[in-house]
């Protein structure tokens, strides 16, 4: 017959720590919990052994995706523009640019959103 093992037994973290955090404090944790895809207590204990520096480059990549995101869609604008050019090219060059030029404003306002963003 089996005897059930305890956690602290089947573990090697027998040892435990209790903390105590403010409203604002725990949200920090719960915000690195989450941008980590970990429990709070894997994430605190990653933070504590040194390994803040790893914790603070995967949030990095984390908060990266809407950059990312507004980068692809630029790229798609700018797709937009070649293919339209491209298609109609005779509309372009007889001087019907105006479309051109919106599509090319609305590609500048995004480059300025996410500079304002990154910085």
């Amino acid at each position: 017959m089996e005897v059930k093992k305890f956690y602290k037994d089947r573990y090697q973290r027998k040892n435990f720590v209790r903390l105590c955090f403010n409203d604002f404090e725990f949200s920090i944790v719960e915000q690195i919990a989450k941008d980590k895809r970990k429990s709070k207590a894997t994430a605190l204990r990653e933070f504590i052994l040194d390994k803040e520096i790893k914790i603070k480059k995967d949030i990095q990549l984390t908060d990266r995706s809407g950059v990312y995101y507004e980068l692809h869609k630029i790229g798609v604008n700018i797709n937009q523009i070649a293919k339209k050019m491209n298609t109609d090219l005779e509309s372009f060059l007889s001087g019907n640019g105006e479309e051109f030029a919106y599509l090319m404003e609305e590609i500048f306002e995004y480059i300025e959103y996410i500079k304002n963003r990154i910085n």
